[in-house]
């Protein structure tokens, strides 16, 4: 899974894209989606759960004989040859990434699959990093008071336009609530309004999150509740800059991580290849600084949590402007998906994507100990799976009479770019894509009485999803941190905001013999010790029969979409729904 931008360890690995190095030995504790140590649940009392090679990664499997069925040893090998040393934590740009790409194509060829982009294996995908300078600072007039703020401890301000210098000056400062604009949900935080020009100040997640469970989706966040969304918003709205107000329960983690994801190199694709509208200047700001800026206009910031979840709810200037400006160093790189393609018998146009991302943080320069990252479970487990889900639809006795995409994307440890790009500019236009399957991060845990669906309650694929798990004696069950948006954080996310259904669905929570305990401690072991570390390692002793059980399922809805006429939609209410349908009836 993804962090919103790449750690130290990532800006080293890209040494090789001619982009940002540097030598810190570990990227920080607690990212977007890395909670820190304390954050994460306690090891239940005598579980052990299991640890990987004490001296390191497993070298690269030698002379292994694949089977054209899904088995157990094909997957370890897999998982141990991407995660290996040789491919150096396979970062893009640099020797990792031909390692890996020519892994992939060549276990493609062998498969038998066809090329995925004409006659080539592979999708260019060019990207920009955007560094701002570290003494950046931001004021905040108001009144006869000036208030400049400090870069990391008081707010995080950058630019996705690319441009070295950016300037917004007396932009007047408005409160939007949410800063929301969702048809379905008859809400809309900008109506009436225009704010060109203007810099807008808005809470984090949806409105119904802090008063009203019975609005939005309560607890579940939206979309809308997302902090992209709601810069995405905002420029449509053509706004010049777009502050978000931090709170650790409405983004489900600490300043800190703020602070970590948003100084530093932030990664993107370039504005001329993402047309889609940007702000001049985006960023957030501390709960103490909006707790002042409130009330310099008289408003008291746990009151207007309150105001901004009430319907009807309209936006408030706060008598304040913003002067600001961000002089930053960019520079470009690129780094390919790869694509194969096992072609339809009837209806070859059309298209079931199985998606994983074959990219990691690569590895450090210098310093002592373990300083490869090599990502075994991020995501050299999603690369197998593929890779085995490709080898026995390749062998069935008949062709699917769809088309089926194995689509292996890059620079998701960047920001998703690579499946961004696809949706972008997709070898097969988006209103003959049936779905998408994205498999990330497959944690070995075991069997389980459960099915993890990440975002349950989205789409129709979950629909064929149910029976197939039933049949394993496992029950569809959400994510536990469904405050947290974990549906938004991989690559499957770029297909649903353009309006393809996407599936997102891995392990469990509950073990066969041993319980939710054992999978909890396997869970924290990976978080605290492994996940976007040295640590995550190939481990020998994996049980990976839950894994197999996942990726018989996942088999099925790919199988099934394949070889019927049914097109799938998101379930009623849910935001992607309209691009769906949109796209359908064109």
């Amino acid at each position: 899974m993804t962090t919103p931008k790449l750690r130290t360890a990532l800006l080293a690995a890209l040494a090789g894209l001619g982009l940002a190095a540097c030598s810190s030995e570990t990227p920080p504790a607690g990212t977007e989606t890395t909670p820190s140590q304390a954050d994460a649940p306690a090891v239940a009392e005598g579980t052990a759960p299991p640890r990987g090679p004490a001296n390191g990664a497993l070298p690269p499997v030698e002379g292994h004989e694949f089977s054209s069925q899904m088995r157990e040893e094909d997957f370890a090998a897999h998982v141990q040859t991407l995660a290996s040393d040789e491919f150096e934590g396979r970062a893009p740009g640099g020797r990792g990434e031909e390692l890996t790409i020519n892994y992939i194509r060549e276990h493609f060829e062998r498969i038998g699959l066809e090329p995925g982009n004409g006659d080539s294996w592979y999708q260019t995908v060019p990207m920009v990093e955007t560094t701002a300078a570290p003494d950046t600072t931001i004021d905040l007039v108001m009144g006869e008071e000036t208030r400049t703020l400090a870069s990391g401890s008081e707010m995080v301000i950058g630019t996705r336009t690319g441009q070295s210098t950016v300037s917004v000056e007396d932009s007047e400062l408005v409160f939007v609530g949410y800063g929301v604009n969702a048809p379905e949900q008859n809400w809309n935080d900008y109506e009436g309004l225009d704010v060109e020009g203007k810099t807008v100040v808005i809470f984090v997640n949806d409105p119904g999150f802090h008063i009203d469970s019975d609005m939005f989706e309560g607890e579940r966040m939206t979309y809308y509740g997302r902090w992209t969304y709601k810069y995405e918003e905002a420029a449509r709205q053509g706004a010049a800059a777009a502050l978000i107000v931090h709170d650790d329960r409405g983004a489900g983690y600490g300043w800190g991580v703020v602070e970590n994801s948003w100084t530093g190199a932030q990664f993107d694709l370039p504005p001329d290849v993402d047309t889609a509208p940007r702000l001049p200047l985006q960023g957030w700001i501390s709960a103490d600084v909006a707790r002042d800026l409130f009330a310099h206009a008289g408003l008291d910031l746990q009151e207007q949590y309150t105001a901004a979840g009430t319907a009807g709810f309209t936006a408030v200037p706060l008598d304040a402007k913003l002067n600001a400006t961000v002089e930053s160093v960019s520079r470009r790189g690129e780094s390919p998906n790869v694509m194969g393609l096992l072609r339809g018998s009837e209806k070859p146009d059309e298209v079931v994507v199985y998606m994983a991302h074959w990219d990691h943080l690569g590895r450090v320069f210098g310093g002592v100990g373990d300083r490869i990252y090599n990502g075994a479970i991020d995501n050299a487990t999603g690369v197998a799976a593929l890779l085995e889900i490709a080898a026995q639809m390749k062998a069935a006795e008949e062709p699917p009479k769809r088309s089926v995409l194995f689509l292996m994307v890059t620079l998701e440890e960047s920001g998703l770019l690579g499946s961004a790009y696809y949706v972008a500019d997709p070898v097969v236009p988006l209103e003959k894509t049936v779905a998408a399957i994205n498999i990330d991060a497959m944690l070995p845990v075991g069997q389980t009485t459960d099915f993890i669906v990440v975002g349950k309650g989205n789409s129709e694929l979950e629909d064929i999803l149910e029976p197939l798990a039933a049949l394993q004696n496992r029950t569809l069950v959400p994510e536990a941190a469904v405050h947290a948006g974990y549906y938004f954080r991989s690559d499957h996310f770029n297909f649903a905001k353009a309006g393809v259904p996407a599936l997102y669905a891995k392990g469990g929570t509950e073990h066969v013999e041993h319980g939710r305990e054992h999978v909890a401690a396997i869970e924290e072991d990976y978080r605290v010790n492994r996940y976007h570390k040295p640590g995550d390692h190939f481990d020998p002793e994996w049980d990976l029969s839950g894994v197999m059980l996942d990726l018989q399922a996942l088999y099925g809805v790919g199988w099934e979409l394949a070889n019927s006429d049914r097109w799938p939609n998101w379930y009623e209410g849910n935001p992607f729904r309209a691009a769906r349908e949109e796209m359908m009836a064109d």
